[in-house]
């Protein structure tokens, strides 16, 4: 998926990162790296770059794009964020894409990682849209149960949590929007295993009038990406 992905937020991301002038940096830590799309970009504005997931195989992928992008990150650590969370390390940039297992109750823990002055990045998805399957959505409301979606909320709620705890916050979005094919027989495999019995001939009926006889449709989507960054107050450092 992330080869796949045709939209410039990478690049997009590090404007906003050095134009706010977050990098960059000295200790830079890509938190819950996953296959790593972030981690070349860190790379190149960190002095020295730590990557920590929780899953093995993430972090092989993450090396391996960053040494195809001729970096590499000074350490690597496989640990669960509880457990990370305990270390003695400071960084002077804490970043984090969706990253789903830090929730607003996590700021202090994140503000004793953060070396004096520094900033933690938050980015998450906050809304996308999808022409064709956004009907499907509508027409069988049994469906949002088996599909994340995606709002502004969780972004809002650090936002809310940071004013209270007197973290100063600086706030962009990414807002892209774009085609993409779909295919009938996939959403014909995906899609009515998951319906009622009841909804099966309306579910038949709907895709046979988005696709005729034809095999693919070109989909209009949209996706934002909410990005914040932190800094949290002197008291709530580790000294």
């Amino acid at each position: 998926m992330q080869q796949a992905d045709r939209l410039p937020l990478v690049p997009d991301m590090a404007h906003w990162l050095l134009t706010e002038k977050i990098l960059p940096a000295g200790r830079v830590l890509d938190l819950g790296s996953g296959s790593g799309r972030f981690s070349p970009m860190l790379a190149r504005h960190a002095q020295t770059l730590t990557l920590m997931d929780i899953s093995a195989q993430m972090l092989q992928y993450a090396q391996q794009a960053l040494q195809a992008a001729g970096q590499h990150a000074q350490t690597v650590i496989r640990a669960p964020w509880t457990e990370f969370a305990q270390r003695d390390q400071q960084y002077e940039v804490i970043f984090a894409h969706m990253a789903p297992f830090l929730t607003p109750a996590d700021m202090p823990r994140l503000a004793r990682l953060l070396a004096p002055a520094g900033t933690f990045v938050l980015s998450r998805v906050s809304g996308r849209t999808d022409l064709i399957f956004d009907q499907f959505i509508r027409a069988f409301p049994e469906l949002k149960a088996h599909y994340v979606s995606e709002t502004e909320q969780p972004l809002a709620q650090w936002q809310q949590k940071s004013r209270q705890a007197g973290w100063a916050q600086r706030q962009t979005s990414f807002n892209y929007q774009y085609t993409e094919e779909i295919d009938r027989d996939y959403l014909t495999e995906e899609l009515p295993p998951l319906l009622s019995a009841a909804h099966q001939q309306a579910f038949q009926a709907l895709i046979d009038r988005l696709f005729g006889a034809t095999a693919t449709q070109v989909t209009q989507k949209t996706l934002t990406v909410g990005v914040t960054a932190f800094t949290p107050p002197a008291a709530d450092r580790r000294s």
